[in-house]
């Protein structure tokens, strides 16, 4: 178990880029102000880089949906809202 989670853990590191700009469909981003793996920069370049990007800000570390759950239902809400079908 433990060689699988490292090499698991070791496939989050590196350039990925080209995955994130690999499709234009509509993305939301919800990047949590305390995050101490994203940080706000990247989040910002992430949204510019990719058309069609939402980019939301809350007040919570990493894993938003965990520290900050109720807003992170509200901007997935809205996000999907304003999707056209």
């Amino acid at each position: 178990m433990g060689r699988r989670l490292v090499r698991s853990q070791q496939q989050l590191v590196g350039d990925h880029w080209e995955d994130w700009l690999a499709s234009d469909c509509p993305a939301l981003l919800v990047h949590g102000a305390r995050s101490d793996v994203l940080s706000a920069a990247h989040a910002e370049e992430m949204a510019a880089r990719r058309p069609g990007t939402t980019l939301v800000r809350l007040p919570a570390g990493h894993t938003v949906h965990e520290t900050d759950p109720a807003g992170f239902g509200a901007a997935v809400r809205d996000f999907l809202g304003s999707l056209r079908l």
